[in-house]
C-alpha cells in the first residue's frame, strides 16, 4: 500500500513539472514577450542581397540596408554585418537591419615624377598607398636624382593600401674615351661589341666595292683617336660587294 502511494505521489510530481513547463511556454512566455511569434533571426553575413532579403522573408522578417562600408574581404553587394546577430530571437514582421559591402577602397596613384624619394613616400602615404620595391637607373641627363615613374603608372585606380613600385634616376658624369680604329672590321662584330660598352649605331652607309669583304667598316665617325663621351653615337660607312 505504501508502495502505490509513493508511485503516486511520483506520477504527480511528474505531472506537475510537465504542466509547469507547458504553462511557462504557452502562457507565461507569450504574456512576457507580448506575443508568441518569436523567431530566431537567421545569419545573413555572407550573402548576396537578393539572397539574404529571400532568406529573411522566409523567418518572417523584412531587410533594410543601414548602410554600405569598404570591406577587404567581403565582395562588393554581400553582407558585411547584421542588426540583429544571428540566433537572436526576434518577433516576426520585425526588420533586420545589415551593412553591405562596397568593395575594396579605391585610391588613384599620384604622379611623383621628379620628386625625392622621400617626397615619393609622403605622398603615397597622403594617397593611402605604401611604397613597394625600388629600381635604379642611371642617366647623364643634368638634374636631381628624382623618381622616374612607377608602377601602376600615375592615374591608375588600384586598392587603397597597395604597393607602389617606383623606377629612380640617378644622375651620372658621363666617362670620356678614346674613340679606337675600327676601320676594317666586321660591321656586325663591331656594332655588337659597342652596344655591349653603353654607345649607339647611328647612321649607316652603304658604299659598293668591285672586290673585297661584304659588311666590312670602310670609314667611322668619330674618327680613330678622338674624344667620344658614354652613351654617344658612331657613324659609319660600310661596303657591299658585287
Amino acid at each position: 500500500m505504501r508502495r502505490v502511494k509513493i508511485i503516486t505521489y511520483l506520477f504527480v510530481l511528474v505531472a506537475a513539472f510537465i504542466a509547469g513547463i507547458l504553462i511557462f511556454n504557452y502562457l507565461l512566455m507569450p504574456a512576457l514577450t507580448g506575443r508568441g511569434d518569436v523567431v530566431l533571426v537567421p545569419d545573413l553575413r555572407g550573402l548576396d542581397q537578393e539572397t539574404a532579403r529571400a532568406k529573411c522573408r522566409n523567418s518572417g522578417y523584412s531587410m533594410r540596408v543601414l548602410r554600405k562600408e569598404h570591406s577587404a574581404s567581403v565582395p562588393a553587394g554581400y553582407i558585411v554585418s547584421q542588426i540583429p546577430d544571428p540566433g537572436e530571437g526576434m518577433k516576426e514582421r520585425r526588420t533586420v537591419q545589415v551593412v553591405v559591402s562596397a568593395g575594396h577602397e579605391m585610391a588613384v596613384v599620384p604622379d611623383l615624377r621628379g620628386q625625392s624619394l622621400r617626397q615619393a613616400y609622403l605622398t603615397l602615404e597622403g594617397a593611402g598607398l605604401r611604397r613597394g620595391s625600388i629600381s635604379r637607373i642611371f642617366s647623364y641627363q643634368k638634374g636631381e636624382n628624382a623618381v622616374y615613374g612607377s608602377s601602376p603608372s600615375a592615374g591608375s585606380e588600384v586598392p587603397a593600401g597597395s604597393r607602389i613600385d617606383l623606377l629612380f634616376r640617378i644622375r651620372e658624369a658621363q666617362r670620356v674615351f678614346k674613340m679606337p680604329d675600327m676601320v676594317g672590321m666586321d660591321y656586325q662584330f663591331a656594332r655588337e661589341r659597342l652596344k655591349e660598352l653603353g654607345f649607339n649605331v647611328g647612321r649607316v652607309v652603304n658604299r659598293k666595292l668591285d672586290t673585297g669583304f661584304p659588311n666590312q667598316i670602310l670609314s667611322q665617325s668619330p674618327p680613330p683617336g678622338s674624344a667620344i663621351r658614354e652613351g654617344g653615337t658612331i657613324e659609319f660607312t660600310v661596303s657591299i660587294v658585287e
